[in-house]
């Protein structure tokens, strides 16, 4: 099989692993609330929270074996192959068992660290002890799928994953139809991501043969690898910690029932993230090509011109979702969640600052990312140290302010230093052409609908049809705005070449 039919397989089971990953998170979170009980279910969002976190013990090895994996297997290096995949169990294994360890230990203090009393306090002991065991096996076979990704098999692992995510689906229903408890629901979810073990082994063993599973630590493998890890690891490390310590924070400082709050806005937010997300392949060429050819006039086009089409769609995400953000969470979780909706507004605004992804691209195309590196630092700092300071008061609110002032943070760095200094991009034309009118268009079309429309909206008996024919005029109201105000002849005929193509 070709390349290219590799990666089209490769986007098309990822694609489709997105949409079930989704559509589970989405619906997950209202059953088990139902099931288990709001403070109940806030015990498994604060376990998975910590063992993310953890995560981050990894140190860039991840993306760093799939790099050196393939290009030893283009250079045919076959034996430095099999020595960094005997590394890397040896190094996954010991991290796995330290991450065990770490997990055992706050269990030993889970009672104090999250003021926990009681039958609550033993049952996130319970979770904790699962995602020991869950823990170690994940991280030793992390460097299966590695492997068989730096064989272009990106498809074949995202397919197989579908297997572990559909039992869950079965594992959601059985768990309500037979009243298993929150510990069984815990154990199944966690061990049925082993499904595929059987599975990448067998694949290994046809694609290397000369592979062998037994865990060796070789010396000059590892300092090989070890400066570009440490690299990526040193630049990942505080933009992860905002995004996966909060839900911790919360769980510190605020109450179980405020984690279980995070993660019904999370469930959101990833939907909105997730569409957000899907056209920017489509629509911006290779950063890393021109960057390497040296070509200003594309990296230009990228700047202004990818950044447009990408603020279009992120502000069709995010007033889409702000337009019916009420409705939304009265059929997600119902009406005694309303509360929640002025955080949830908050939280999709901050989505808008990731509108400089086409730039940022150009960024990591470079080498030296190190002014990048301080400035995530001191967001992170100071956006951690806002959500510990904020959470007594507003609890799920002071980590939307939180992520907020974070994100707020690396934007103004962005328009105010970087980009002009180090880039020499007009930072005022990126606002004012690339930003600022798709805004303005989602703002609008948010307003109509939200205060407008429901004004003369006929009353609906079906709560799902009276949403669906909100969104349908906020979609036809936003598209109407930017197609006659803001996509010029050349972006027109791009968007209509672009569906030609893929139609």
């Amino acid at each position: 099989m070709g390349s290219s039919n590799k990666i089209a397989r490769g986007v098309f089971w990822t694609t489709l692993l997105n949409i079930v990953n989704g559509v589970y998170g989405f619906i997950s979170v209202p059953v088990l609330i139902a099931y288990f009980g709001k403070a109940d279910y806030g015990l498994i969002g604060l376990a998975m929270s910590v063992n993310v976190y953890l995560r981050l013990m990894d140190l860039g090895f991840n993306s760093t074996n799939v790099r050196f994996f393939s290009n030893w297997l283009a250079k045919k290096e076959l034996d430095k192959v099999r020595k960094l995949f005997q590394t890397s169990l040896a190094f996954y294994g010991s991290i796995g068992l330290l991450n065990a360890l770490i997990l055992i230990s706050i269990s030993c203090f889970s009672g104090s660290l999250f003021h926990l009393e009681g039958e609550q306090n033993l049952i996130l002991k319970h979770l904790f002890y699962i995602l020991a065991i869950s823990a170690f096996i994940s991280w030793f076979t992390s460097c299966f799928d590695q492997l068989i990704k730096a064989h272009e098999y990106v498809g074949w692992t995202q397919k197989i994953t579908l297997l572990p995510k559909l039992c869950q689906i079965a594992i959601l229903g059985v768990t309500v139809w037979c009243h298993l408890s929150i510990e069984w629901y815990y154990a199944l979810t966690a061990f049925s991501m082993f499904l595929v073990i059987p599975f990448a082994i067998h694949k290994i063993r046809l694609l290397a043969p000369y592979i062998s599973f037994f865990p060796v630590l070789d010396r000059p493998i590892f300092k090989t690898i070890l400066p570009y890890c440490l690299n990526i690891f040193s630049f990942s490390l505080f933009s992860f910690s905002i995004n996966y310590l909060r839900p911790v924070f919360l769980g510190m400082q605020g109450t179980i029932e405020s984690v279980a709050d995070y993660r019904i806005l999370n469930g959101i937010i990833t939907i909105v993230l997730m569409l957000g997300g899907a056209f920017v392949g489509v629509i911006l060429p290779s950063a890393s090509k021109v960057v390497a050819l040296g070509d200003r006039e594309a990296q230009n086009r990228i700047a202004y011109d990818g950044t447009k089409y990408i603020t279009i769609t992120l502000c069709f995400c995010c007033f889409g979702m702000m337009s019916v953000s009420q409705e939304m969470l009265q059929l997600y979780v119902g009406s005694e969640y309303l509360y929640l909706s002025v955080w949830l507004d908050l939280w999709l605004l901050t989505t808008l600052t990731s509108h400089n992804q086409a730039i940022s691209s150009l960024i990591l195309s470079g080498s030296d990312i190190r002014v990048i590196t301080y400035c995530t630092i001191v967001s992170s700092f100071i956006g951690l140290l806002a959500c510990w300071l904020l959470i007594p008061y507003f609890e799920v609110g002071g980590t939307v302010i939180g992520y907020g002032i974070y994100g707020l943070i690396q934007i103004l760095f962005y328009y105010l230093y970087y980009w002009p200094k180090k880039m020499h991009i007009d930072s005022g034309k990126v606002f004012k052409c690339s930003f600022l009118p798709s805004v303005m268009a989602g703002v609008v079309a948010m307003l109509l609908v939200r205060y407008g429309l429901k004004r003369f909206l006929l009353p609906v008996n079906n709560d799902w049809i009276e949403l669906f024919l909100e969104e349908i005029v906020f979609t036809l109201l936003y598209i109407g705005v930017v197609y006659a105000f803001i996509l010029n002849a050349k972006d027109k005929s791009l968007f209509f070449k672009l569906i030609r193509k893929h139609a």
